[in-house]
């Protein structure tokens, strides 16, 4: 028979060591520490759980101190005081150990005292330390987690709620109540609450949708309006999901935000948009906007007149399909975009827009689409070809002028080396006689009348112009002597033949012709076309209506020899002093009665016989023969010395006309302080007129004239503005003062649309510029009426001054001096 203690024994150990091995087994860490020895004893497991082997300790009570943290060995202490004191059941705390390694291992020591003496005190405790180091990453991952969802919350002003529906309560945190205008603290409600704060509006909706979302898997999203305490109105957007319990009625979780500034927002960016809309929809000019991919998405009503659709039409359609079928895909793309200030010109069914492109850019730089914007500038442009075409041409006869000739005649010398070049200088006979006998229209009409029978006899590539006046020229290329003779008899025949309709005693009107022809390409523009005005000459002289070639010594004997006679008389008169000042005044359209404070300084040659000669009689001469710039300086150096000390005092500016010649003169501006200092004359009482033709001679000379005539006070005025286009490059060059405004496109104002169409582009370009503007020619109270209209207001002609005596305007003025006062006008000043 066993002994029953000893099987009792046997039992309580074989017990302790499955106990021992099911702890091992869990990966357990075992203490075992008795009071009384302070032995404290630790099992392998525990040891394992540190990286060390059980050999490694003596069975050391205060191990377990060598280990802990720093940070958590007072709290172990004493939750393992507490516990000896009989204060608590158990010791249970969270702590970390040193890891063999070095890292610390986060444990849950639990342990309890198990064996106590016959006084109660402890003698053994024992315990077990679990790792929990993974579980407390999970912790601190979840809090990082949690402290960043409500990071993002508190960023994005997110209130988050959740309702249990068995309990038919709701969770609201601060931020959901301080939506709802509530204490800001998270709080339980009741499920009412929510509803009685819904707008009456929106309450049916917003109920109906939050409980749809008990049933669906996915979120909803609502928005609605509710009513604070106070009255405020505010918008929220709600985002709710089910979240169903096993065995319960579940939850429904959401979210909850204020929407109100986006709302109000949205609201002014509509009503903004729409005040847009209705801007662009009533301005004239067309206004499209497309995507990226050039699709319109809004375009006005003058949009769609351009493109003759409906604005419904456009909307949805390729920009870039439009233009193609009308046919200007080309031009809007060829700029990409870089379009210039100016953009590109369309033409459209008879109209000209000009069109802008501009990028809709997002705040990265991206671009999101473009918009265009097309001004109608039909009317412009139009006016711009016809500026273009009478730069060019003639506006009485319809042919070319001046200086389209001078450019074809220069063009064509560089290619006379290949073909032979013919110039014909026609000139008029007996036209004055026509002009004073019929009247001015009478002679127009036999101008347009000769230029269109002429034309018909042109051959292919011949240049026409009309020079001016009766003057005519013709350029014909691969023409030899023979060919040239037949043309210019089939010409003079033409003439003749013109057909006047209208009573006119003495001869017909015929033509007389020089012809030059041209097989040096180093000769200039300028020779080859006087040698051509030299043979018409001797055409003339050998009895008119015929032709001439130009010879050396034909030259010579005949236009040269006449001219050389003009030009002896004009020596003589400048030394018998039979050369007589005249003035013109420059008078206000306004009051063209009154007296100005400006005239323009003329030249009449007085013969033996006493006879008054027009300035047409010798000035021609002078010029050819190289006596201008004397002749110039004869009139300024007598002017300023008879007149120049009284002109302050009879507060009066009087101008110089300057040709070629003079202008082209250096010294001439030396030449005009002197004179004028030795005559005690202000320069701001000077004044000077050029003309395009007399600047291009010398163009550089001409502008360091300009420029220190202005600096010292002058005035200068471009004279006959707009006989060349180059006049419009003369206002960017030299720093005028005045524009005189050629009296071609005056004197049919009345009639012309041309002429007034001109007229009224260079007083729009005046007034931009700042420039006054005189016009020339006015010869009756109906042209002067009608410049008034186009917002001229200063001009000159017989209707508003006949020239006269220098010497008499200065004695009238002086004598009423007192009577002018303020009065007078000074144009330009």
């Amino acid at each position: 028979m066993s002994n029953p203690e000893t099987s009792s024994d046997t039992s309580f150990a074989n017990d302790t060591e499955r106990w021992h091995r099911a702890l091992e087994a869990a990966g357990l860490g075992v203490w075992d520490w008795n009071l009384k020895t302070n032995v404290c004893i630790y099992s392998e497991s525990w040891c394992r759980m540190l990286g060390y082997r059980r050999s490694d300790f003596s069975e050391n009570a205060d191990l377990f101190l060598l280990l802990i943290h720093p940070d958590d060995r007072e709290r172990a202490v004493e939750s393992g005081d507490r516990h000896l004191a009989g204060k608590t059941d158990r010791i249970e705390t969270e702590l970390r150990l040193q890891h063999k390694a070095g890292h610390w291992v986060w444990v849950l020591d639990r342990g309890a005292v198990i064996e106590r003496d016959e006084n109660g005190n402890p003698v053994r405790m024992i315990g077990v330390q679990t790792d929990i180091t993974q579980q407390k990453q999970v912790e601190r991952d979840t809090s990082l987690v949690n402290e960043r969802f409500r990071l993002a919350l508190t960023a994005a002003e997110i209130g988050i709620w959740h309702f249990d529906v068995a309990r038919g309560r709701s969770f609201w945190d601060a931020k959901t109540c301080e939506i709802f205008g509530l204490d800001t603290a998270s709080k339980e409600i009741d499920g009412d609450t929510w509803h009685r704060f819904l707008h009456s509006e929106d309450r049916h909706e917003a109920e109906t949708k939050h409980f749809q979302a008990l049933s669906q898997k996915s979120e909803v999203k609502v928005r609605y309006r509710i009513v604070r305490q106070d009255g405020e109105i505010r918008h929220l957007e709600t985002l709710a999901k089910s979240v169903p319990n096993q065995g319960g009625a579940g939850y429904l979780v959401g979210t909850i935000r204020d929407v109100t500034a986006e709302v109000e927002a949205a609201r002014a960016l509509q009503t903004e948009k729409e005040r847009y809309e209705i801007t662009l929809g009533a301005i004239n000019d067309a206004v499209v906007s497309t995507g990226v991919e050039g699709v319109i998405n809004f375009a006005n009503a003058s949009a769609a007149k351009m493109f003759s659709q409906s604005v419904e039409g456009l909307i949805g359609t390729n920009i870039y399909s439009i233009l193609r079928d009308k046919g200007m895909i080309r031009s809007i793309q060829s700029n990409g975009t870089k379009d210039t200030n100016d953009g590109v010109v369309l033409e459209l069914d008879d109209a000209f827009y000009r069109c802008r492109r501009s990028p809709i850019l997002n705040t990265a730089g991206e671009s999101l689409g473009q918009v265009y914007t097309a001004h109608d500038i039909t009317a412009d442009y139009k006016r711009r070809e016809q500026l273009a075409y009478a730069a060019h041409h003639d506006a009485l006869s319809g042919l070319y002028n001046r200086v389209a000739f001078d450019d074809a005649l220069e063009e064509a010398i560089a290619r006379a080396a290949d073909e032979r070049l013919a110039i014909f200088y026609l000139d008029l006979d007996h036209f004055k006689a026509l002009n004073d006998f019929a009247g001015h229209a009478a002679g127009d009409k036999a101008l347009r009348a000769i230029a269109e029978g002429v034309t018909a006899l042109l051959p292919e590539g011949a240049f026409f112009a009309r020079l001016g006046g009766d003057e005519f020229a013709i350029l014909l290329s691969g023409y030899d002597r023979t060919s040239a003779e037949n043309f210019a008899t089939e010409t003079i025949a033409a003439v003749r033949d013109v057909s006047l309709n209208c009573a006119v005693n003495g001869p017909r009107l015929g033509c007389s012709i020089g012809i030059f022809v041209i097989d040096d390409p180093s000769i200039g523009a300028s020779d080859a076309l006087a040698r051509a005005d030299d043979a018409c000459y001797a055409a003339k002289s050998a009895g008119r209506n015929r032709y001439a070639f130009f010879t050396e010594s034909r030259s010579t004997r005949t236009s040269g020899l006449s001219a050389a006679r003009e030009v002896a008389d004009l020596t003589e008169a400048l030394e018998d002093n039979r050369l007589i000042l005249f003035g013109q005044e420059i008078r206000s359209l306004q009051r063209p009665r009154e007296q100005s404070g400006r005239l323009e300084i003329l030249a009449r040659l007085q013969a033996r016989d006493g006879r008054i000669v027009g300035p047409g009689a010798f000035i021609p001469a002078a010029e050819r023969f190289g006596m201008a710039a004397m002749l110039d300086r004869w009139i300024i150096r007598k002017t300023l010395a008879e007149h120049g000390h009284r002109l302050t005092k009879v507060n009066l500016k009087v101008g110089f006309n300057l040709s070629a010649q003079t202008l082209c003169d250096p010294t001439l501006w030396p030449f005009i302080k002197e004179v004028a200092e030795e005559n005690f004359t202000p320069l701001s009482q000077i004044a000077f007129e050029i003309t395009e033709t007399a600047a291009v001679s010398c163009f550089e000379t001409a502008e360091l004239f300009v420029r220190s005539a202005r600096r010292h006070g002058c005035t200068v005025s471009l004279d006959d503005f707009g006989s060349g286009l180059s006049s419009f490059d003369y206002l960017r060059r030299f720093p005028i003062s005045c524009i005189k405004i050629d009296g071609a496109f005056v004197e049919k104002i009345v009639d012309s649309q041309v002429d007034r169409a001109i007229i009224a582009s260079i007083m729009e370009l005046a007034r931009n510029l700042g420039f006054d503007v005189v016009a020339e020619k006015i010869e009756n109270e109906q042209v002067a009426a009608r410049l008034l209209q186009l917002g001229v207001t200063f001009g000159q002609g017989f209707h508003l001054h006949k020239p006269e005596r220098l010497d008499d305007i200065i004695s009238r003025r002086s004598d009423g001096e007192v009577w002018m006062g303020r009065d007078s006008i000074a144009v330009g000043s």
